[in-house]
């Protein structure tokens, strides 16, 4: 929308304390409510919904004024807050729905674009030298280093192999099998095959009656699953999401501290007011807001309180007196 900006109720907020932090709340609620394309809600996954908290941590905007947004969109009737959830009244009108689903078939061809690619590439590996079915290793043959480094390696393999199977029914392959399938197609094709199945099987559970035979028909075939990455991928991925989950955490941390402490002091400034010169407040705020009549008691004693937090704030920077004689 290009005229969003133009909207009576952005221009009535506007003109109210903290308006433009308030409109630029708005747009970036817009903006997450359209990344998380549950229809106008505002959700983290399907069964976690955004909250006031998880708005400030994403948008980088102070939690009291996040809390004085919500209160206000909700008084506009531009947010419903029904079931703790939040949701976009009138979503629709935001979004160019013909050119959302031109994006998502863009979308869906380049993932299968991009599936095509990996089997074709793998496809495309050299094939091991052939082992016939009947072929067998004679135990007899003398014992080397080379014989030793190659029974180390496929130990490695199969282990490794295992492990990506662990917790599946292809968890009962044996070393010998994996050996046998080692021997015939390369280890990179039998790790490979090994992932794919162990993927799929988590994602459907399907019946596996003969998971040897079908740990063979990968090796001969690898089909990908849908959006599939290999192991190493996710692992990297893994580890970057948890470093960032933990700075966010430590972010969010020293935030809520900060917020907490001046949630405290901006308490403490309004209860060291008189009963009277809070009342003056809070009648400044119905008269001279343009939403004021919109909301209820409470978003007007919550505006009131940040109208006189910023009053003794501007105080101090124009006279250099302290908080203690600003009372």
């Amino acid at each position: 929308m290009c005229n969003i900006l133009d909207h009576r109720k952005i221009k009535m907020i506007r003109k109210g304390p903290e308006g433009n932090t308030l409109v630029l709340l708005w747009l970036l609620m817009l903006a997450e409510a359209g990344k998380c394309n549950r229809g106008g809600y505002l959700m983290v996954s399907d069964s976690l919904p955004y909250t006031a908290e998880t708005i400030s941590m994403v948008t980088d905007i102070a939690l009291p004024t996040v809390q004085l947004g919500l209160t206000i969109f909700a008084g506009l009737e531009m947010i419903d807050q029904q079931d703790g959830i939040i949701f976009i009244a009138n979503w629709s009108k935001y979004q160019s729905e013909d050119k959302l689903e031109k994006r998502r078939e863009n979308d869906r061809e380049r993932k299968q674009r991009h599936r095509k690619k990996q089997r074709d590439n793998l496809l495309a590996l050299p094939e091991p030298g052939d082992v016939s079915r009947d072929s067998h290793v004679d135990r007899s043959r003398d014992v080397t280093p080379e014989n030793r480094t190659e029974k180390k390696i496929e130990k490695t393999t199969t282990e490794q192999i295992h492990s990506l199977l662990s917790d599946t029914p292809f968890s009962v392959v044996s070393d010998n099998e994996l050996i046998v399938l080692i021997k015939r197609h390369g280890e990179e094709k039998v790790e490979l095959a090994a992932d794919i199945a162990a993927v799929s099987w988590r994602r459907e559970h399907k019946e596996i009656r003969n998971p040897g035979g079908y740990l063979q028909s990968l090796c001969v075939n690898p089909v990908l699953p849908e959006l599939y990455e290999p192991p190493y991928v996710r692992a990297a991925k893994s580890k970057a999401a948890a470093e960032r989950k933990r700075a966010e955490k430590d972010k969010q941390e020293k935030l809520s501290e900060t917020e907490a402490q001046e949630s405290i002091e901006r308490d403490d400034y309004w209860h060291s007011l008189s009963e009277e010169a809070r009342q003056k407040f809070i009648d400044d705020i119905k008269v001279s807001s343009p939403f004021g009549q919109c909301i209820p008691e409470e978003g007007a004693v919550a505006l009131a309180r940040l109208t006189a937090w910023e009053s003794r704030s501007q105080m101090i920077t124009n006279t250099g007196i302290t908080g203690e004689h600003t009372h």
